[in-house]
């Protein structure tokens, strides 16, 4: 945190005011001129009331509420500042300012902030023991940790002889985690979600024995087609299976290229993606792992399987850290690691260059 800073104009230095009083005691001794001792008092005593003034109304302090703490990207956060002036001396001469992030817009509701770059000031002032409540209202721009870098209370005496910068610590500076979009997707199996049931995509999980009804056909393969409905009633239609099939999945999401060495240029469209995926499954009542190529301290970043809405809150705060700077690893090595550590049974659902050496997985963006 930095330290109050003080900032004088060089005549009202304490050493300057010392100088001028000696001088001025000397000339009314020898000299005697009423004028230059008028003079040099009303400067003295201007000198000691802006002192005076500035250490008193140093006393000032600043509340900071943060109403939000998670937003999605152009979704609107709150912020409350709480000022108050606990003296008996109005304050003509005060300004909230405050550093932002690059990638959030604030708007005061009440007035036009001061703007310089990503510096925002709001001009104040204060009447005795007087206490102002300023609502600030952020847009959030691009997905991440965004915070405020620094903040202060700048105040002068009435002449603007001294200026003070009170930092306020950055454990009170607000910080918002920026959500992700979260695409409108579709997933290879969500032509039998939409009926309310759901069939495995591998073998191992789909019993035909579990047939509850029939549905119209929605080129399913050739040994799920009703042949005694539809005989019946003259339209092709499938069988209808239990509500119990391919319900666990691990999602995939490959951040490298097709060369396997460079970054994809659409990493913001991945990650949207693969959110959608995410509360997709989620919505159908199936729980999920996630596996992101990236090194972290533990190896790959990897979430564990679990689902509803909590598990999607953990997509989400991940899928937000994510940055330029993370290390992924090679394709082949991401994958083979992410097939093998997978939970028993889990789909795969790829999100970004598929894997050449596994199969039995479904692709949603390649």
């Amino acid at each position: 945190m930095k330290e109050k800073l003080t900032i004088k104009r060089p005549f009202v230095e304490t050493y300057v005011a010392v100088i001028v009083a000696f001088v001025t005691v000397l000339m009314w001794l020898f000299v005697q001129n009423f004028f230059l001792f008028v003079l040099a008092f009303f400067y003295l005593l201007m000198v000691s009331f802006a002192h005076w003034y500035v250490r008193k109304a140093s006393q000032i302090f600043c509340e900071i509420t943060q109403q939000h703490e998670r937003l999605f990207i152009n979704e609107t956060g709150h912020c409350c500042l709480r000022i108050v002036n606990p003296t008996k001396l109005p304050i003509f001469e005060v300004a909230f300012r405050f550093r932002s992030d690059e990638h959030m817009k604030w708007v005061w509701s009440e007035g036009e902030l001061e703007q310089s770059v990503h510096s925002y000031r709001i001009p104040l002032q204060l009447k005795k023991q007087e206490t102002l409540e300023i609502d600030l209202h952020v847009s959030a721009q691009k997905r991440g940790l965004h915070s405020w870098k620094e903040a202060e209370i700048i105040l002068s005496d009435p002449f603007r002889f001294i200026t003070i910068h009170i930092p306020i610590s950055r454990q009170h500076l607000p910080c918002f985690r920026i959500y992700p979009r979260i695409a409108k997707v579709n997933i290879p199996e969500t032509n039998s979600w939409k009926h309310g049931f759901r069939t495995a995509a591998v073998s191992p999980l789909y019993d035909e024995t579990k047939i509850i009804g029939v549905k119209a056909y929605e080129q399913e393969s050739f040994r799920s087609i009703h042949w005694g409905a539809t005989a019946k009633t003259g339209v092709l239609s499938a069988k209808k299976y239990e509500y119990t099939q391919g319900d666990r999945y691990a999602v995939y999401l490959n951040v490298l290229g097709s060369t396997g060495y460079t970054l994809r240029p659409d990493i913001e469209y991945l990650i949207e993606v693969t959110a959608g995926v995410c509360r997709q499954l989620i919505a159908q009542d199936c729980s999920f792992e996630l596996w992101v190529n990236s090194m972290c301290e533990n190896g790959i970043v990897h979430i564990t399987s679990g689902k509803y809405r909590k598990q999607l809150h953990k997509t989400l705060q991940l899928l937000s850290s994510l940055t330029d700077r993370d290390v992924p690893l090679s394709s082949s090595y991401f994958y083979q690691t992410g097939f093998r550590l997978k939970e028993v049974g889990a789909i795969p659902i790829i999100i970004g260059n598929p894997p050449e050496k596994h199969g039995g997985w479904l692709q949603v963006v390649n």
